[in-house]
């Protein structure tokens, strides 16, 4: 592993079974100058994100002291320092102190690419503390890195795992004596994602005065690596040229044919319908409507006037014979419209009901299997629709359970 003076040495994701109509894909492509590029500062509340950004573009931004989150929103500023370079994207951090939850913060900081058409990234910048080990939110932070640059299984190229050639990760403060051992827990988190994952990596600390005063040069840069904003400049520009060109993030246009949800899977959110069942969307309306049966019974009132005419003109009473054939059709139509009810409700007489309602979408009996549409078999929403999902597709993050009640997964 290659070592220099200064301490810096060089060291496949979306929504998980959810079918999807590809759709046109927003983005850029190698080369393309047509967008901006940009760096992007991730890593946990308090690494020293802000502060960062702040040494190295020469802006101001608002920065906290200990593990208390400043930083409220996504928001991107211009290198003063170094003119024409690429934009730099802060955002609030993972395990942010706020509440907020990881997987949110992530989908507003891709978000917030998209819309300012940030689709050139030339550096994340990994903001960690020394850690030895690879712990959970090191692994965490890692898949969230390794998202930026999922494979596009339309292409012959395996983009996953490109991201990784433009890490830097930035460990603020000093334990081990080598630097290697200090962020050895955030290479292992990101080999777990990309086997060939070589992230550059720098660590240091600020310089207090009294520090600046009582060591000498050397001891301080070298061994406490304790340094001046400016020294600190000038080793992320020497670390930054090291870079190759950026990697493109490419945002698909998707869309769930189980919920409705349109756009880059990495931005929907992680709610979908359940199972696939046919049923029906219109409600349960008796077989014979009220002007039907009201024609029924006009024709037998009409009948019966004609019936009584022909008798007293014939002056015989056998033509009221013919009486019940006029009677009959309203007769049967409405006993039919007040004896009917749905298979649950009561009875409207005594006891004895007639089961013969129709489902008003498709006229079909109400007790006839199966249905004409498909629908959510939890909450009845029409399948492939846009109504609001009714279950989680994986476990939301800790932040995320504080917000939601009866959640099902």
């Amino acid at each position: 592993m290659d070592q220099s003076g200064d301490e810096t040495f060089l060291d496949k994701s979306g929504i998980d079974e959810i079918p999807l109509i590809s759709k046109a894909r927003n983005g850029s492509k190698p080369g393309d100058k047509s967008t901006d590029s940009c760096v992007v500062l991730v890593g946990t509340t308090g690494t020293g994100k802000t502060s960062a950004l702040n040494i190295y573009t020469g802006n101001d931004l608002k920065v906290g002291e200990g593990a208390q989150s400043v930083t409220g929103t996504t928001v991107s500023v211009e290198d003063k320092i170094h003119v024409g370079g690429p934009k730099w994207i802060d955002n609030p951090g993972w395990s942010d102190s706020e509440g907020r939850s990881d997987n949110l913060v992530f989908k507003d900081l891709l978000r917030h690419m998209q819309v300012n058409h940030c689709y050139n990234v030339k550096a994340v910048v990994w903001c960690i503390m020394p850690t030895p080990r690879m712990d959970a939110n090191l692994q965490a932070q890692a898949k969230f890195i390794d998202m930026f640059t999922p494979d596009d299984e339309k292409t012959s190229e395996n983009e996953a795992g490109q991201i990784w050639n433009n890490v830097v990760i930035i460990c603020k403060g000093k334990i081990n004596p080598e630097l290697s051992a200090d962020v050895q827990g955030a290479v292992m988190a990101s080999k777990q994602n990309s086997v060939h994952a070589e992230p550059l990596s720098i660590r240091y600390e600020f310089a207090a005065p009294e520090i600046l005063e009582g060591t000498t040069e050397k001891l301080r840069k070298e061994s406490l690596r304790m340094l001046t904003p400016g020294e600190i400049r000038s080793e992320l520009e020497v670390l930054f040229s090291k870079l190759p060109v950026p990697v493109p993030v490419v945002f698909a246009n998707q869309k769930c044919i189980s919920c409705g949800q349109e756009g880059d899977p990495r931005l929907m959110t992680d709610t979908c319908h359940r199972n696939k069942k046919t049923g029906h969307t219109g409600t349960l309306t008796q077989r014979f409507s009220r002007p039907e049966v009201g024609a029924a019974m006009g024709f037998g009132a009409v009948g019966t006037v004609a019936l009584s005419i022909a008798a007293a003109a014939a002056a015989t009473p056998l033509v009221l014979i013919g009486l019940p054939l006029v009677l009959a059709p309203g007769l049967t139509l409405g006993g039919h419209r007040f004896l009917n009810t749905a298979s649950d409700g009561a009875s409207a007489c005594g006891g004895f009901k007639i089961t013969d309602m129709r489902w008003s979408c498709c006229n079909a009996p109400e007790l006839s299997p199966g249905g004409c549409t498909e629908l959510c078999d939890l909450c009845g929403a029409v399948w492939g629709s846009s109504a609001k999902p009714c279950v989680m597709i994986k476990h939301p993050d800790i932040n995320m359970q504080k917000e939601m009640d009866g959640y099902e997964v």
